[in-house]
């Protein structure tokens, strides 16, 4: 396994740690945001001819 491949999964795994220790009201608010983020992309794709 090289460098980086070893330092992103490193990244990846306290990623996932920190994002494990957030409470459920903000774990909700963060997939709600991610949620809207990708509507508006789906909507501005329509927007320029894209699927």
């Amino acid at each position: 396994m090289t460098a980086l491949t070893q330092q992103l999964l490193e990244q990846k795994r306290q990623r996932r740690q920190t994002l494990a220790q957030l409470s459920f009201p903000e774990k909700v608010r963060i997939v709600e945001k991610l949620r809207d983020a990708s509507k508006r992309m789906a909507q501005a794709g329509r927007r320029q001819g894209l699927r």
